[in-house]
């Protein structure tokens, strides 16, 4: 299996390409607008609100993952969110042991 590109990894663990907005040109993409994509989230993302907070590249690397509200907040629209940010977790710890 491929490792994940964590240049393209958002704070929820999501990757931008494939989303309808960033292909129709109407966000640049969740890093490049600071989590501000008029579309999705008008007011901005927790969770890239969250992580800035935090110092966090993205939730999974968060020192208080997997806390209550990213339980909670992730849970409302994305069902293997936690998953996901989990193993992206320990892929992105073996990728820094190897550089």
């Amino acid at each position: 299996m491929n490792k994940p590109d964590f240049t393209k990894i958002n704070p929820c663990g999501g990757c931008c390409d494939d989303c309808g907005y960033k292909k129709s040109g109407e966000c640049k993409g969740c890093r490049e607008v600071e989590g501000k994509c008029v579309k999705l989230l008008s007011d901005g993302c927790a969770i890239y609100k969250c992580c800035e907070e935090h110092n966090a590249y993205f939730c999974g690397v968060c020192s208080e993952y997997p806390c209550e509200w990213i339980k909670n907040k992730i849970a409302e629209w994305d069902k293997d969110g936690l998953e996901r940010l989990t193993r992206l977790k320990y892929e992105y710890h073996e990728v820094k042991q190897c550089e």
